[in-house]
């Protein structure tokens, strides 16, 4: 079963409820996520070094507790359903947003972005969902959509967050984005239907995380996954410097910023939605191998470019490259486990591309601050060659016996 449109109905159903309520969910968050340095002064911390402190620190502090708990979640899904813990997470985000709407000072804040990191779960959430109710030949094409759907989100989220927070301020766009998570609740509410979990819940075994990460291959490809999410992430913090040296205006660097961002990652959504097909048919580690390659070839130029044109057209080239390489890691790893620890598994895999994600930006400053702006795509570049280099001299892994019970 090749074939998308011969997936039973269900199935078909399945699929698209989750990235819809991916799209929807990390659409909402890029509303807001963006601007919390704004919302901060908003709240009464006036000086600009301490109210870009406070969104540093509030930007962080969601993202790195998901990524510590996702592999509990995960554990607690495959125990207890993927759709009821899908379900809690999203009721969580409304309530947490609502009250975001509300807070009075920057502590509130502080406490409710926690709660967000603390009832997180929806990206790994997403993946096991996508995948649970397809046959394993279309692990890639379930994992491509759900990344393509984060990789709109944060394509169009902060531009329309931005147009939102200057048309009805950053308190109704709190709002907005828990009405987002509102409407993709009643989606999975109303259309999801998880199979088989009448029968198994009671008799799913409860299996150690340590199990999980002995099986081979699983943490060579929780480095992958860091570094793979590491390189992504390094540009953020410099992008705006970089196009300043090129030439763009003051006046319109945000707005130059925010298109290369959006061009880029509607280059590396596509690039995810065309790999995870591929791999339906062709070696997912091989296309992993041959994307970052490519991404080594395309990230240089970027040091070198001239223009913002020039710029732009590279940095196109490499969401093309590699913006498929996390879904290629994702179809693997949800490959190597049975079907009954899948959530587990994929929150290993998340956690470990959040922190990657996570301490990119920081260490990518200091990098940059102790040597020069454009030596961070010589390191992307050095990193994309020795995580090649080290995939093809792994030898392919064997099945395991757990792998032997995946479906």
């Amino acid at each position: 079963m090749s074939d998308p449109a011969a997936l039973p109905d269900q199935a078909r159903t399945n699929l698209r409820v989750t990235a819809v309520m991916v799209f929807v969910v990390f659409t909402g968050f890029a509303f807001v996520i963006p601007f919390l340095p704004l919302y901060v002064k908003e709240l009464g911390v006036a000086d600009d070094e301490h109210a870009a402190l406070w969104g540093g620190v509030l930007i962080a502090v969601a993202p790195l507790l998901a990524g510590l708990l996702a592999p509990v979640w995960g554990r607690l899904a495959d125990r207890h359903g993927q759709k009821v813990m899908a379900v809690r997470a999203l009721v969580a985000y409304v309530v947490l947003l609502v009250l975001s709407a509300l807070a009075q000072d920057v502590w509130q804040l502080f406490a409710l972005r926690t709660g967000v990191g603390l009832f997180g779960g929806i990206g790994p959430l997403g993946l096991a969902m996508a995948t649970s109710s397809l046959p394993r030949e279309h692990t890639g094409l379930a994992v491509g959509r759900i990344q393509a759907a984060q990789i709109l989100a944060a394509a169009v989220g902060p531009l329309a967050g931005g147009l939102l927070a200057d048309a009805i301020g950053m308190r109704s766009t709190f709002l907005v984005t828990a009405i987002l998570c509102a409407i993709a609740l009643a989606l999975v509410l109303r259309l999801y239907a998880e199979p088989g979990r009448q029968t198994s819940v009671a008799t799913t075994p409860s299996v150690p995380f340590a199990t999980i990460l002995r099986l081979q291959g699983v943490l060579p490809l929780l480095v992958v996954l860091f570094l793979v999410n590491f390189i992504g992430r390094s540009f953020t913090p410099i992008l705006p410097l970089q196009l300043s040296r090129l030439g763009v205006d003051a006046a319109t660097l945000a707005s130059a910023t925010g298109l290369l961002i959006s061009v880029y990652s509607m280059a590396a959504a596509s690039s995810a939605t065309l790999l995870g097909r591929a791999s339906r048919t062709s070696s997912p580690r091989a296309l992993l191998v041959g994307s970052l390659a490519a991404g080594a070839v395309t990230v240089l130029p970027l040091a070198q470019a001239g223009s913002f044109g020039v710029f732009g057209v590279w940095a196109t080239l490499l969401g093309l490259a590699s913006g498929g390489a996390l879904t290629l890691c994702y179809t693997i790893g949800g490959l190597m486990v049975p079907a009954v620890h899948r959530t587990t598994a994929f929150g290993f895999f998340s956690a470990a591309a959040l922190f990657g994600g996570s301490v990119s930006p920081v260490l990518a400053g200091w990098f940059v601050k102790h040597w020069n702006l454009r030596g961070i795509y010589y390191a992307d570049a050095a990193l994309f060659v020795l995580l090649v280099l080290g995939l093809l001299a792994r030898r392919p892994d064997a099945r395991t016996p757990i792998e032997d019970g995946a479906t």
